[in-house]
Formats: structure tokens, sequence, C-alpha cells
């Protein structure tokens, strides 16, 4: 509403000031042309009348000479004075205007003797040019007379003074208009800025709640991580920010909500290892002299290193990954045979799950062998955390292309995970996993890890849920 009122304010004031400028470049125009300009000329007529002045002085024989120029000044200046100023007879615009305020300042007799003076030079002036043989027959003796030279000189001066006049009329009626345009602009302007001010302070009743309500929001979740629904509803720019402001408070909470639950996955992860290698160090010092008691727990001991390393690696490469600074030192590698390792690596820790490897062609590509490493490990622990109870995992790795390997790896299972298969990709995105305390399960780490591992590589990777609750999880690495 504030905007639309300066808006209209703004056009109502661009349209004054386009027709008040309109106005007075108008008026400028009539004072210049019609109010000015008979001055010029009647100067003009009068230096004429200085210079038959002059020749009443000279001979006879130089005065039927030299009185032509004169004359004929006098002729053109009488002639176009009536065309174009006479205000008392013309019609033009100007001279109605004129009129006008002649009428309001009560002066119009001025019209009568401007007409009076006109049409005195006019006689003067034909008498002239008759006595001086410019026009009809020529006289015997041409020659001027003063007392005709001194009417035509009276007669000009009196239609300039007429002029004067006419000339101080226009311009208080000029001055008045110009100050009604000020007092215009001065009202249209203190209206505005009162329409403004009213305006603001409307609008600063009707936002400055919802404000202050998104500012304590914010503030509660910057000091207590709570999220409170704002419930600002219509279409405005609040409307939008409080919409914004939603969706943002609602994705922060449930990453710390994510994050939260993988910290207490991740502590857990770390504390079973930890514990198991704490109780069966205990038992293999105990029972230093049975040497079945100490090799078991020696392998239980060594099986939790492997699986607390991978989690501590899991850890790292996560934070580098985060910051940008994953290393990456491509060579060539061979993919079967980092498989095998991995598969190697992981039956210690899942026991009850049978991997199977089915290669096809030639693995061999360039990319670095422990980020390609890291991937498998993750991608076969996501797999044995979501299986089914003692089923198989299937490992393909199908080089049969020129110029990619693909590695898939398939496992029924994955009724837990969520319908929108891409937030596994999310960091700390942790799969609910029910079973018993020492088996394998996801941190939500790992396929963060891969899929940043794949955009080193310029691979692809993915995931896809098939008929049969057959989870497919499938990367493409280019030689």
């Amino acid at each position: 509403m504030l905007v639309l009122s300066q808006l209209i304010l703004a056009a109502l004031g661009i349209t004054m000031s386009i027709v008040a400028l309109r106005r007075l470049a108008t008026e400028t125009a009539y004072l210049r042309h019609y109010v000015f300009q008979p001055f010029v000329v009647i100067s003009s007529g009068i230096e004429s009348s200085n210079a038959l002045y002059a020749l009443l002085a000279r001979p006879p024989s130089d005065v039927s000479i030299e009185v032509r120029e004169p004359m004929m000044r006098l002729r053109s200046f009488i002639d176009r004075y009536q065309r174009d100023w006479l205000t008392a007879t013309s019609t033009l615009p100007d001279a109605i205007h004129l009129r006008a305020a002649l009428a309001r300042t009560g002066e119009l007799v001025l019209l009568e003797e401007e007409r009076e003076a006109a049409d005195t030079v006019a006689a003067v002036v034909m008498h002239l040019e008759r006595t001086t043989g410019l026009v009809g027959p020529t006289p015997a003796a041409p020659h001027l007379r003063r007392a005709d030279v001194e009417h035509l000189s009276d007669a000009l001066i009196k239609l300039h003074r007429i002029n004067l006049r006419y000339l101080e009329v226009a311009y208080d009626a000029f001055d008045r208009v110009r100050r009604r345009i000020l007092l215009v602009f001065m009202a249209v302007g203190l209206g505005g800025v009162t329409a403004a001010s009213l305006f603001g302070l409307a609008v600063r009743r009707a936002i400055a709640p919802r404000i202050h309500r998104m500012v304590t929001a914010v503030r509660r979740f910057r000091e207590r991580g709570v999220y409170e629904p704002l419930g600002d509803r219509g279409d405005d720019e609040l409307a939008v920010l409080a919409h914004t402001l939603n969706t943002s408070f609602k994705a922060i909470a449930e990453r710390d909500k994510d994050r939260d639950r993988f910290l207490a996955v991740a502590a857990h992860e770390l504390k079973t290892p930890l514990t198991t290698m704490k109780g069966f160090s205990q038992v293999a010092l105990t029972h230093r002299n049975d040497t079945a008691i100490r090799e078991r727990a020696l392998t239980i001991i060594d099986r939790q290193a492997t699986r607390l390393g991978r989690l501590v690696q899991d850890l790292l490469w996560s934070a580098r990954i985060s910051g940008g600074e994953l290393p990456f030192k491509p060579e060539a590698i061979d993919v079967e045979e980092l498989a095998r390792r991995v598969i190697g690596e992981l039956e210690l820790v899942a026991r009850d799950h049978s991997i199977r490897l089915v290669p096809r062609g030639d693995a061999h590509l360039l990319g670095d062998p422990e980020l390609v490493e890291q991937a498998l490990w993750s991608l076969l622990v996501q797999a044995v955390s979501v299986a089914l109870e003692r089923d198989p995992v299937l490992i393909t790795i199908d080089a049969g292309s020129a110029a990619r390997v693909l590695i898939t790896i398939e496992v029924r299972g994955g009724k837990d995970l969520p319908e929108d298969l891409e937030k596994l990709l999310e960091p700390f995105a942790v799969v609910a996993f029910e079973g018993r305390r020492d088996e394998l399960r996801s941190t939500g780490i790992g396929l963060h890890l891969v899929q940043g591992i794949a955009r080193l590589h310029g691979a692809r990777f993915w995931i896809e849920r098939r008929a049969g609750d057959l989870m497919v999880f499938s990367l493409e690495l280019r030689r």
C-alpha cells in the first residue's frame, strides 16, 4: 500500500509538473512574442521618426531623396503592428489573453487609446507619403512639415507608453500564474508528505508486529534451537519471507536432529568396539595359559579394531570432504583386486552375510586407490546394514565397456529406508536398524562420502529400489 501510494503521488507530481511547465512555457512564449516584440518594432518606428526630424533641417531637394527609406520603415511598422499586435481589434489567442488580463485589472480603456494611437500613426504616415510624393501624384514641391513629424512622434511615444503598460499587466498576470503554480506544488508536496507519513504509520502498525514476531522467532531459534513455525499467512513480501524462514528453520532443525541422531549412533559405534576390545583384552590377560581362549579373544579384538579404524576413517574423511580438502592421487588401479580386499575385511565384521563377487572383464582404470577402496567399503557396509538377516550380498563389476567400469551391489531389504532414497546421500542420514549389538550398521557418513568420491572421479553414483525389496547401489567409474 505504501509503495502504491508513493507511486500515485509520484505520478500526480509528474503530471502536475508537465502541466505546469507547459503552462509556463506558453506564458513565456506569449510574453516574448506578443508583449516584448512590439517594443522592438515601436523602437524602430521611433528611430524612423527621429530620421524625419533630421531631414527637417535639410534642403528640400535632399528631402525628396532621403525621406524614402524612413518612410518605408514607418509604413512597414504600422502595417505589421495593426496586423499582429493591435490588441483592441485582433482575434489572435494572444490578443484575447491580453484583453482578459486588462479586464481583470480594469484597464480596458487602454485598448481604445491604443487603437487611436495606431490610427494616428497610420494617418500621419499616409499624409507624409503624399506630401513627400511617395504615394499618389507627385506634388510640385515635396516637403516635410514639422507639425506632421511632431504629431507622428507623439503618437509613437503614446503607443510605446501603452505597450509598456501592457507589459506590466502581462507580467503581473504571469507572476500570479507562477505564484499559483508554486502554491499548488507546495500544497501537493505537503499533502504528499502528509499522505506518505500517514500511510507509513499505517503500514508500520500493520507490519511491525509481524516483523517483531519474525525477529523473536529468529532470536529464539538462535539461542535455544527451537523451531516455532511462523503463522504469517498472505501473499505479500513479509509472508514470503516468513515462509522462507519457516522452510529454513525446518531444514536446520531437521539437520540438527539428523546430526544428534548421527552423534548418538557414532558414539555407540565407537563405544561398542572399545568395550568389546577392553573386555576381551581382560579375558586374554586372565587366561594367558589357555591358548584357545586367548586366540579367540585376540581375533575378536582384531575384528573390532578393524571396525573402529574404518569408523574413525569415515569421520576424518567426512570432515575433509565437507571442507573441500579430500586428497585425490590418481594412478592405475584394479577395481576387482580392491573389491576382494574390501570383501575380505568386511567378512571379519559381518559374518552373518555372505558376499559374492561377480567380475566381468578387465577392471583396470585410472583413479585414487584409497578413495575407491573407501567407496567400496561404504557401499558394502550400507548394503549389509539394510540386508535381510543372513541374506547374501551380490557385488558385480561390469568392465565390458572400454570407457567405463560399472559396480553394482544388490541386496534384498531396505524396508526401513526413506521413500526418497536421495536422503541417504545427505550427511548424518542414519538408517533405522534393529539387530544384535555386534552387527554392522551404517552411521550415515558412508554414502555421503561415496558421492564426494564419485564427484572427484567424474563418476556417477545412484541408488534405486526394484521389485521384490531389491536395493541396488550403482557406481559408474570412467577409465
